[in-house]
C-alpha cells in the first residue's frame, strides 16, 4: 500500500480504504446508497463490503479489501464525490487543525471560498458572540484526539453571525495516531432563533412583553441581598369598566402603555413584572439603607405618576367605529410588603396581596397603597419596617392569624389530615385513561379541603420530604387496591428537587414500591421547572430512581428556558406542557397554538411523551388533541377526585372529545391552522371536511367562510382566502370569550 501522504485528501481516502479497518466507525451492510447522488454504480465481487457510514452524511460501500490500482482508483473517486454532494457543511483538517479541504456546501454556508480556507484554523468563523466555554471544550476535545459534538455560534465571511451544530471525529492511522479531523457542520439559525422565541414567551406576559410570574419568581431567589427592598403587588381600579366600554383590544392597549411608562419610570435595579390581566407586581431595590420611608415614599410617587396623564387610543386600538382618538384615566391601588432574608416568596406574595386587598377596600379616601405588617422577629429581625407600618395595628392582627393558620394547616397535614386526590390523564387520541396524577389535599376536622396553595408555602425542605413520603405511599396504595377492583393504570407523583437532595430518596420509593408490590414503570415523579437540579446529591438520586425503573417527568414546560436547558441534562421520558401556555388562548388563538405545536414537536424530537395541562372547555380539548398532544389532563376532561371514587367514574366516563368533528371554533381554527401554516390545501374533499360540518349550520352570515373554504380545497389554494377563513374563525373565538367572560369567572386547578 506503500506510505500515506497525511497532508492531502488523498491521504485521507487511503486511510479509509487501508484493509485494517474502517476509519470512520465503519458498519457492514450490503448497500450502495450513494449511486443516486453522484451517478456512479459500482459491480463489485459478492463478497464481504466495508461501509463508511458516519454522522457526516457520508455513506458508501465498497470491497474491505481493495487491491487493484483500477479499484483503489475508484474508491477514492467515489468517496470524493460522496464528500462534495452533501448537503451539510463538511471539512477535513491535518492533525494541526489545518484546512485540507471543504465541501461547497461549507463554501455556501460560511461564503468562504476553498482557496481562502486552505491551510487555516477553523478559528477563523469564531467571534466575539462565540461561547469561550465552547471554544474551550473544542480545543480540549481536539487536543486529546477526541470526538467533539456541541452547538455554537459561528461568523460568515461577511460578519453576519449563525448557529452552527458541530460534528468533530478525529482519523487515525495503523498505529492509533491522530492524523487528520472531519468535521460536519449545519447551520441551526432558525431552530435557536425558535427556542430563543420560545424562552421569551415562556417568561414573558404575552399582552406586555414584561416579566411574568415565573421571571418574578427567579429575580426573586437570585437577589444577593436579603433586605432593604420590597414586593409591591399593584392593581388597576375599574379595569373591568375599560374592556366593556371599548373592548379587550384596548384594554391591551392600556396594559402596554402603563407597562412602558412604569419602566421608565423605575430607578436602576428594581424589576417590573406582569401576573396577567391587570395585576402588576415590582421588585423595588435600595429602600432601607437611609430614612427608609421617605425612599419608599419616593419610589411610590414615581410609580404614580405613570397614571397621572391619561390614556390615548387610536382608531386602531378601539374595538369601536370612532373616527378621533380616544383618552381615558384610570387609578392604582397598590400592597407593599418588605422583603426579609427569613420569609418564602410564598409568604411574601400572600402579606404584599393581602396589603393590596387593604388597599382596594379599606383605606381612607386618597390613600392608594398599604403595606403589610412586619413578619415575625425571628424572620425579619432589626428590620425598620415598622416605622412605615405604624399605626396600623388590624394589619398584624391580620399577619398573626395567617401565620397561625399556617402552622396549623402544617399540623393537621401531618396529623392525617394528608389525602392524596388523584386527577386522570388521558390519551387524546384514544380517550383512553393514560395515568393519574396524585395531588395534595388537605382535609380539615370539618371535611373543608384545602389546596396545596394555601399549605405549600408554611412548609420547610424536611416537610417537603415528609409530604413526599406520605404521598407516595398513599398514592401507591391506591394503585394496589385499584388492581383488585380490576382497574389497571399508572400514578404520577410530584417532588420537590430539595427532596432529591436527601440520599435517602431512592430508598424511600424502592421500599414503597416493594412493599405495596408495584411494578416500576407504573410510577412517575414529576419534577417541578421551577427549582433547578445542580447537586451530584440530587444528580446520584436520579439516576438511582430510573435504575430502579421509576418514570420522569419535567413538570410546567414552558415556564422557564431552564427546563429546555435540563432536556438536554436529565433523562425525562415525559414533558408537561404548563397551564400557563393556555392563558391567552382566546385573546392570542393563533400564537398560542403555534407554541404548543413547537412544544409538542420538539418533545417527538426528544422522543418523550408529552402531557397538556390546564384542559378548562372544550376549545382547549378539541385544539389539543388536533395539534397531535398526544395526552391530556383538565378541568373539562376529569376534576381532581377522592381516590376511592376513581374506578367507579372510570366505569362511567364517556371521552367528551369527538373524533367527526367540531364542537368549537377554537377546534376549527386549529385544524385549518394545520394546513395554513405551510400553505397546504386541506387534505379531504370538501364534503368530508370536517370543517364544513362546523360552517354549514352557521347563519347567512358564514356564506363567505364557506366561499373562503371552499378556496382551500383547490390544488392551490389562495393566500389571502387563508387568512381571511382564520380571521373569521380567530373572530369567533373572541366572540365568544367575550360572552363567557361576561357570565363566568375563570377557574383554576391545584398544583
Amino acid at each position: 500500500m506503500g506510505t500515506t501522504d497525511t497532508g492531502s485528501v488523498d491521504g485521507v481516502v487511503d486511510l479509509v480504504i487501508r484493509p485494517a479497518s474502517s476509519r470512520f466507525e465503519g458498519r457492514h451492510h450490503e448497500y450502495f446508497p450513494l449511486s443516486r447522488s453522484v451517478g456512479v454504480t459500482h459491480q463489485w465481487p459478492a463478497r464481504a463490503r466495508m461501509s463508511v457510514a458516519s454522522e457526516f452524511g457520508l455513506r458508501a460501500t465498497f470491497p474491505e479489501r481493495p487491491t487493484s490500482a483500477a479499484q483503489r482508483s475508484d474508491v477514492k473517486g467515489l468517496l470524493a464525490r460522496a464528500f462534495a454532494a452533501t448537503s451539510q457543511a463538511s471539512l477535513i483538517t491535518d492533525s494541526q487543525q489545518r484546512i485540507l479541504h471543504v465541501s461547497s456546501s461549507f463554501s455556501a454556508i460560511t461564503g468562504y471560498d476553498e482557496a481562502e480556507l486552505l491551510g487555516l484554523n477553523c478559528r477563523i468563523l469564531q467571534g466575539p458572540g462565540s461561547d469561550p466555554g465552547v471554544t474551550a471544550a473544542i480545543r480540549r476535545a481536539l487536543s486529546c484526539g477526541e470526538a467533539y459534538e456541541g452547538d455554537i455560534l459561528n461568523y460568515r465571511k461577511d460578519g453576519s453571525p449563525f448557529w452552527n451544530s458541530l460534528s468533530i471525529r478525529p482519523l487515525r492511522d495503523e498505529s492509533g495516531t491522530v492524523t487528520h479531523f472531519v468535521g460536519v457542520q449545519r447551520d441551526i439559525t432558525t431552530r435557536m432563533a425558535h427556542l430563543e422565541e420560545l424562552r421569551f414567551q415562556a417568561s414573558h406576559d404575552p399582552v406586555t412583553d414584561l416579566p411574568n410570574r415565573r421571571a418574578l419568581d427567579r429575580h426573586l431567589s437570585s437577589r444577593r441581598a436579603p433586605g432593604g427592598a420590597a414586593l409591591a403587588m399593584i392593581d388597576l381600579v375599574e379595569f373591568r369598566s375599560i374592556n366593556s366600554a371599548f373592548g379587550y383590544e384596548t384594554g391591551d392597549s392600556l396594559l402596554r402603555q402603563l407597562g412602558r411608562r412604569m419602566q421608565q419610570l423605575l430607578a436602576d435595579g428594581d424589576f417590573l413584572a406582569c401576573l396577567g390581566g391587570d395585576r402588576f407586581a415590582v421588585v423595588l431595590e435600595n429602600i432601607g439603607d437611609v430614612a427608609p420611608a421617605t425612599r419608599l415614599e419616593d419610589a411610590l410617587a414615581r410609580l404614580r405618576r405613570a397614571v397621572e396623564t391619561p390614556f390615548t387610543f387610536t382608531r386602531l386600538d378601539l374595538d369601536l367605529d370612532l373616527d378621533q382618538e380616544q383618552d381615558c384615566t384610570i387609578d392604582l391601588s397598590m400592597g407593599i410588603a418588605r422583603i426579609s432574608g427569613g420569609a418564602t416568596d410564598g409568604v411574601l406574595f400572600h402579606r404584599a396581596d393581602a396589603a393590596l386587598r387593604l388597599a382596594r377596600t379599606g383605606l381612607p379616601s386618597g390613600l392608594w397603597w398599604a403595606i403589610a405588617p412586619d413578619a415575625p422577629a425571628d424572620e425579619e429581625e432589626g428590620t425598620d419596617a415598622e416605622d412605615l407600618s405604624a399605626g396600623r395595628p388590624e394589619r398584624r392582627s391580620e399577619s398573626g392569624l395567617a401565620d397561625a393558620r399556617h402552622r396549623s394547616d402544617r399540623d393537621q397535614l401531618f396529623a392525617g389530615g394528608l389525602s392524596m386526590f388523584m386527577q386522570p390523564v388521558f390519551d387524546l387520541g384514544t380517550g383512553l385513561l393514560s395515568r393519574v396524577e396524585a395531588l395534595a389535599r388537605l382535609i380539615l376536622e370539618d371535611g373543608t379541603v384545602v389546596p396545596p396553595a394555601r399549605f405549600l408555602p408554611a412548609l420547610d425542605d424536611a416537610d417537603l420530604d415528609e409530604l413526599f413520603r406520605l404521598g407516595l405511599d398513599q398514592a401507591l396504595g391506591w394503585l394496589a387496591r385499584w388492581d383488585s377492583q380490576g382497574l389497571s393504570t399508572r400514578v404520577s407523583v410530584n417532588i420537590s428537587p430539595s427532596t432529591l437532595r436527601n440520599p435517602d430518596c431512592p430508598w424511600w420509593v424502592s421500599d414503597a414500591i416493594r412493599r405495596h408490590g408495584i411494578e416500576p414503570d407504573r410510577l412517575g415523579l414529576e419534577l417541578l421547572e421551577t427549582v433547578a437540579v445542580e447537586s451530584d446529591v440530587q444528580i446520584d438520586a436520579i439516576d438511582r430512581l430510573l435504575r430502579l425503573g421509576v418514570g420522569l417527568a419535567l413538570d410546567d414546560l414552558g415556564s422557564g428556558y431552564s427546563s429546555l436547558q435540563r432536556l438536554f441534562a436529565l433523562p425525562f421520558d415525559t414533558i408537561k406542557l404548563d397551564r400557563g401556555l393556555l392563558v391567552e388562548i382566546r385573546s392570542r388563538p393563533v400564537e398560542t397554538l403555534s407554541l404548543i405545536s413547537a412544544l409538542t414537536q420538539m418533545g417527538r424530537d426528544f422522543g418523550v411523551s408529552v402531557v397538556i395541562e390546564g384542559l378548562e372547555d372544550a376549545g382547549m380539548a378539541e385544539a389539543a388533541s388536533i395539534l397531535g398532544v398526544p395526552q391530556g389532563q383538565g378541568y373539562f376532561l376529569a376534576r381532581p377526585m377522592p381516590a376511592a371514587e376513581v374506578p367507579h367514574w372510570v366505569t362511567g366516563f364517556t371521552f367528551p372529545i369527538r373524533g367527526d368533528g367540531f364542537q368549537t371554533a377554537l377546534g376549527a381554527l386549529a385544524y385549518h391552522w394545520q394546513f395554513l401554516r405551510w400553505a397546504s390545501p386541506h387534505p379531504t374533499p370538501l364534503e368530508d371536511c370536517p370543517l364544513s360540518g362546523f360552517i354549514s349550520p352557521r347563519s347567512a352570515a358564514a356564506d363567505a367562510a364557506r366561499r373562503w373554504h371552499t378556496d382551500q380545497h383547490a390544488p392551490n389554494p389562495g393566500a389571502v382566502c387563508g387568512r381571511m377563513l382564520a380571521d373569521w374563525l380567530v373572530d369567533l373565538i373572541r366572540n365568544d370569550a367575550r360572552g363567557s367572560r361576561s357570565s363566568s369567572s375563570s377557574r383554576t386547578e391545584g398544583v
